[in-house]
This record gives C-alpha cells, structure tokens and sequence, in this order.
C-alpha cells in the first residue's frame, strides 16, 4: 500500500507523500471546482462525462444538491457512483469534495429545515445551534456531502446587507459561541461528520453603503478586535476544516490575494 493511503500513518506524512508523486495537471486539478451538472445526463452519471472533464481527478463539486430535486436515497447513490469513479478509475484515486450550503438545513428534498441563522442567534442558545448542526450534518452525510459551506460568522452591522439573515447578528462573542457550536455540532466529536467552511474571512459583511461585494474600509485594529474574533474561535476552540475568503476587497486589494490577510492574520496569527 502506498504511504499516503495507509490511515495509520500521519496526515503529514500522508500529504507529503501524495504531493511528492502528483503531477502538475493533478494538482492543478485538486484546485478545481464544478456543478453537478457537468456530470449528471437525465438524472443519471454520465461516467463519459467524467472521464472527458476530470480525467486527472478533482478538487470539488459545489452547491452538490443541485444534482436534482429526488429522493435522499437517489443521491446517495448518486455519490457513492461519482466517488467510485474517482477512486477506481483515476491514477491517484483521490475522492472528491461533495459540497453544499447548510446553514438551515440539508437543502434538498427530505432535509429537515430549521430557522434562519439570525433567528437561531436570537435564541441565545448555542447548544441549540449545536444540535442543530448535528442533525443537517447527519442528514447531509447520509447522502454522501462531505463539505459544508457554513457556517456564515461574518459580524454583520448594518442592515441593508442582504445576507444579513444568514449571520448570527452583530455581537462578535455571540457570534463566536454560535459558530463555535454549529462548527462542532456538524464536524462530530473526532471529524466524523461534515467538514465546517467558516465564512467569509474577513471583513465581508461591512462593505460600503451595504452592497454585497463591495469595498470594506476597515482599519486593522479593528479588523482583528471585532471581525476576525469568530474565526479565530472557531480555528482555535472548534478546529474548523476551512475558510472561505471574503469575495470583495480591503484598502483597494482583494481579500483572498492579500497576503496579509490570507497568510500572515488566517495561516500565522
């Protein structure tokens, strides 16, 4: 057996190994992401459509509900078909990444809904959040999602903000406490559940005049007092998976190509 694959050994090791044979189109590849409908015909995997698109394996499929409105059942095999694929029939036999948004609920037929994220906040209650969490991560595992786009911990302070609502409010501690929860609640006590992306570091929701995507001038101080306090809760105290990056731009650079957010405050701090 190969050392990267032998789940004895440390994930270092593992890593460092993998990388060491992967070529250049591979690794290219594991940067990659796509809709379910690059590989779903009629409802059906198109194993074709795999082998032309995805050749070298891949990195993700995102919004992986999208593979249509059918019953659980149908998208789990669904997933174990694609995963099959991805094990069996590329030379590295890397899975891919079956992500979806979970922030209320699995979304998709049969998934249980729950309260908006803002409601969930007004409770006051992170062990509810908590639970919560569980359950969409349960429902969610079941039919194969290994990644979860959630949850938002954005500090979100101005209401014209149209996301506001998938935001925990304004309180960077309550914020912390209900992300902290909902983090640990969906990824299980030994990451046997879903993986958590908390999102969207850093800054995003304080964007001018309350448009989504726009410039946020905040200064560093405060980027880090107020802003940054959810996630670094959520890295520290719940051992979140990842973090997706803020889609706009602090003092004129974006956010997820700033190295001094992305690298120096997110990787070193």
């Amino acid at each position: 057996m190969e050392l990267y694959k032998d789940p004895s050994r440390p994930v270092a090791e593992r890593v460092e190994d993998l990388l060491a044979r992967m070529t250049l189109e591979e690794k290219a590849a594991q940067l990659c992401g796509d809709l379910p409908a690059s590989f779903i015909v009629d409802g059906k995997v198109s194993l074709d459509a795999l082998r032309e698109k995805f050749p070298h394996g891949h990195g993700r499929f995102t919004q992986y509900s999208m593979v249509g409105i059918m019953d659980p059942v149908q998208i789990a095999r669904i997933s174990n078909e694609v995963q099959r694929y991805f094990v069996e029939q590329t030379r590295l036999g890397i899975p891919v990444a079956l992500q979806t948004e979970n922030l209320c609920g699995y979304p998709a037929a049969g998934g249980t809904l729950f309260p908006a994220q803002i409601n969930v906040g007004a409770t006051w209650e992170p062990e509810l959040a908590g639970q919560m969490a569980a359950v969409i991560g349960q429902e969610s595992r079941a039919v194969g999602i290994n990644s979860a786009m959630s949850p938002v911990i954005d500090v979100s302070r101005d209401p014209r903000w149209g996301r506001t609502y998938e935001t925990y409010g304004e309180d960077p501690y309550l914020i912390s406490r209900m992300g902290v929860a909902y983090v640990k609640g969906m990824q299980g006590q030994d990451k046997e559940g879903v993986a958590c992306i908390a999102k969207h570091f850093l800054g995003y929701a304080e964007s001018q005049s309350g448009l989504n995507c726009a410039v946020s001038r905040i200064n560093d101080r405060e980027l880090y007092e107020v802003f940054a306090t959810p996630f670094e809760a959520a890295a520290k105290e719940a051992d979140v998976s990842g973090m997706m990056a803020n889609y706009g731009e602090i003092d004129g650079i974006c956010v997820g190509a700033n190295p001094k957010y992305a690298r120096t405050l997110l990787r070193d701090t």
